[in-house]
C-alpha cells in the first residue's frame, strides 16, 4: 500500500515545498491519519502562500499545471500550453474537458479568468506570482490566453501554484475578493471549499481536526488511482 499511496498526496505535498516523510506513513486502512506542525490558517486558497495551508489546499484545490514526484511540470486542469508562434507575450492553455467542481458544477475557462483576477487582488497573498501578467482572456469555454508584461518563462512554474475556484460558487457566497488575514477578515472560503481536486471537504475544527474525503468524480482517477478514501 506504500508503494500506490495515493500519488495526488504524495505529489502535492512535495509541490507545496514542505519536507515530509512520506515513506513513514503506517497505512493499513483506507483512512490516512495525517499530523501535522501546524493547521492551515485559511482554506481561501488565495488567501495565505505558506507551508500548511499551501499542502491542504493542494488536496482540494489544483491549478492548470503540477509537478510529478521528479519535479517536472505536468498537466492538471490545463492539458497543453504553448507561447503562441507570432507572440512571446502570449502564452494560450488548452483546459481539460469534462471537469467539475465538487459541487458539480463545469470548470471552463471562466473560472480561470475570474481566479487568476481573485489571485491578482490587494488581498490576495499569490499576487507575486502574477506581477508579469498583464491580462488573462477567454479564446473559447476551453481556451485561455495569459498575455504578459515581456517574455516570462517563469510563467509556467508560478502556476502550479495557482489555484482554480468555481466563480459562480465564488460569487455566490459573497468572496469575490481573498480573505483579509491581516486585517482580522472571516469569510465564507476561509472555512468552506468547493475545488476540482481528488478530495473534497468534509467537516472542519481548526487547530483540532479536518476531514476530507476522497473526490468519486475526480477527472484524475484513472490516472492517479486512490487507494484513500479519507483523509483526517
Amino acid at each position: 500500500m506504500i508503494k500506490n499511496i495515493n500519488l495526488t498526496v504524495r505529489r502535492t505535498v512535495l509541490a507545496a515545498g514542505t519536507v515530509f516523510a512520506l515513506c513513514s506513513f503506517t497505512v493499513s486502512a483506507e483512512t490516512l491519519k495525517w499530523a501535522r506542525a501546524g493547521d492551515s490558517l485559511t482554506l481561501d486558497p488565495h488567501a495565505q502562500n505558506e507551508g500548511p495551508t499551501h499542502t491542504l489546499a493542494h488536496q482540494i484545490y489544483e491549478g492548470l499545471l503540477q509537478r510529478d514526484m521528479a519535479g517536472k511540470i505536468i498537466p492538471a486542469l490545463a492539458t497543453d500550453w504553448n507561447p503562441l508562434p507570432d507572440n512571446a507575450n502570449v502564452w494560450r492553455f488548452n483546459l481539460r474537458p469534462n471537469v467539475t467542481f465538487h459541487n458539480g458544477n463545469a470548470f471552463n475557462a471562466d473560472d480561470v479568468v475570474y481566479s487568476i483576477n481573485r489571485a491578482k487582488m490587494p488581498t490576495s497573498a499569490m499576487k507575486e506570482l502574477l506581477t508579469s501578467v498583464k491580462e488573462v482572456r477567454k479564446v473559447d469555454d476551453l481556451t485561455v490566453d495569459f498575455e504578459t508584461n515581456g517574455p516570462n518563462p517563469l510563467l509556467v512554474n508560478n502556476l502550479t501554484n495557482l489555484f482554480m475556484m468555481d466563480s459562480d460558487w465564488t460569487e455566490e457566497n459573497g468572496v469575490s475578493a481573498p480573505q483579509d488575514i491581516a486585517g482580522g477578515e472571516t469569510t465564507f472560503a476561509a472555512s468552506n471549499t468547493n475545488g476540482t481536486g481528488a478530495f473534497m471537504l468534509v467537516s472542519r475544527a481548526v487547530d483540532e481536526k479536518t476531514v476530507l474525503k476522497a473526490n468519486p468524480d475526480y477527472w484524475g482517477k484513472d490516472e492517479f488511482p486512490l487507494d484513500i478514501s479519507e483523509i483526517v
